[in-house]
């Protein structure tokens, strides 16, 4: 069984009205903010994993390297 448009707007319809328009904004807010947040730390977490973990010298070295 597929949901159609009528039923996904009907449910939509019910959400808003139970939830309400500022609530869902701020809802979207805080979920966009979070995705960010998670791009934002991953790609740290991956720079500093090709960088290394080890000797400050190493770090340096190392962004010489990719510049």
């Amino acid at each position: 069984m597929t949901l159609g448009a009528l039923e996904i707007l009907l449910v939509l319809s019910i959400v808003l009205l139970l939830i309400g328009p500022r609530r869902i904004a701020a809802m979207g807010r805080s979920l966009g903010r979070g995705i960010r947040d998670f791009k934002t730390e991953f790609s740290r977490d991956k720079r500093d994993a090709e960088l290394g973990d080890g000797d400050p010298e190493e770090r340096e070295n190392n962004l010489r390297k990719k510049q």
